[in-house]
């Protein structure tokens, strides 16, 4: 049996791990009526939003692709992307985590799914991005997890060893493509879960 490879490095997604992701929060915050939000839920959050983190579209296309899926609801579909009103947060534990992981010598990265219009309004909140040694958003290079496309050009571009690595991620269907390219992967439920079992991969390692 192979001896396992030291962990150099580990890879965070971004909603649902370091960042939540609350549509419904932001519906609310925005007044939207009840119509409106069914109609967000059914044709956007529920339809075209995933899609919409392979394509880099614009602040004018996205607007109208919008207003193209919400026929009644344009004017709601406008006043979203005038910012969207705390569809994210930090979780609180995220740059302590960062921090931690950081000062033990480890090195950091992001790869996520998102829009390229979603990234520009809200990555501006995530200061402990400056704490990571890089970043790969999916609208970049228009592939999205889990295909393996996105993964590849990852640890092409930051030199990155699968081997040596972990990746954490809320969708298990990533976290299984990450698995197959060699990672070590963790699926997370729960940030006390989640460093548990990163703890338990480092000590081990």
């Amino acid at each position: 049996m192979s001896e396992k490879r030291i962990i150099r490095n580990i890879v965070f997604d971004l909603g649902g791990v370091l960042v939540d992701f609350k549509p419904e929060r932001c519906m609310e915050a925005l007044g939207f009526s009840e119509a409106a939000k069914e109609a967000f839920r059914r044709e956007i959050f529920g339809g075209i939003w995933i899609p919409c983190d392979r394509i880099p579209y614009d602040d004018a296309q996205i607007r109208a692709l919008f207003r193209e899926h919400l026929p009644g609801f344009e004017k709601e579909a406008d006043r979203f992307w005038d910012g969207p009103a705390d569809i994210t947060r930090v979780m609180p534990y995220t740059e302590e985590w960062l921090k931690d992981l950081k000062a033990r010598g480890l090195r950091v990265y992001i790869l996520s799914n998102y829009g390229r219009r979603s990234y520009e309004l809200n990555s501006p909140g995530y200061g402990f991005l400056s704490m990571t040694n890089g970043q790969l958003i999916s609208y970049e290079i228009q592939s999205i997890k889990p295909e393996p496309k996105i993964y590849r050009t990852l640890c092409r571009r930051f030199a990155i060893c699968p081997e040596e690595s972990v990746f954490l991620d809320d969708r298990p269907e990533n976290v299984e493509t990450a698995r197959q390219l060699g990672f070590r992967g963790i699926v997370f439920e729960s940030y006390e879960k989640a460093s548990a079992s990163l703890e338990k991969m480092l000590d081990e390692a």
